[in-house]
């Protein structure tokens, strides 16, 4: 495709996505059509993407959970979500954490010999906050999934516009978030 349509730039983001540059603007629309995609919106407030690490259980010895199978049913539930600020999920197949980068997303799923681990608040950006909050552990696919939902709904509803997760974390505070949340 990329020397059908003279592509003359193909980039692999952070968050495993593919950048194509330099595609005519007569074509735009029918490589989104040969590819069987739609046009995001990476650059309103709304989940930007969900990185995955490879299926843990298929690709990699550590991989504990399917990472890649969550992720992609995580994506394709928020990916038009509209939110406070742009959001980011990271899920990993282990508590190595290395593909997915859960604790440095705004929303990580973790997976562990129990289940999932679900985490809030963290950013790798211009002010880090490295490490987000654990808010459950040991969940099952549904639970993992529950939360995220809850996590963002109640983001949604209550964060400040442009504010994300990691400072309204920090604003609120993680006993408050698990309280209203967990209770």
């Amino acid at each position: 495709m990329a020397r059908r349509y003279e592509i003359p730039v193909i980039k692999i983001t952070s968050g495993q996505r593919l950048v194509l540059v330099g595609i005519k603007e007569e074509d735009v629309e029918q490589i989104w059509n040969e590819l069987g995609m739609t046009v995001g919106e990476a650059t309103a407030p709304c989940v930007h993407y969900v990185q995955a690490c490879p299926p843990g259980t298929a690709v990699c010895k550590y991989g504990l959970q399917d990472s890649l199978g969550l992720g992609l049913e995580l994506e394709g539930v928020y990916q038009d979500m509209h939110l406070p600020a742009k959001l980011k999920m990271g899920i990993s197949g282990c508590p190595r954490s290395c593909g997915g980068e859960s604790y440095l997303r705004d929303i990580g799923v973790l997976g562990t010999g129990k289940g999932w681990t679900v985490i809030f608040g963290g950013n790798s950006g211009g002010r880090p906050r490295i490490g987000g909050d654990v808010v459950a552990k040991d969940l099952s696919a549904d639970e993992a999934k529950d939360l995220v939902k809850r996590l963002l709904t109640y983001y949604q509803d209550t964060a400040n516009p442009g504010e994300r997760t990691a400072r309204f974390t920090e604003r609120v505070g993680m006993d408050r978030i698990k309280s209203d949340l967990l209770s």
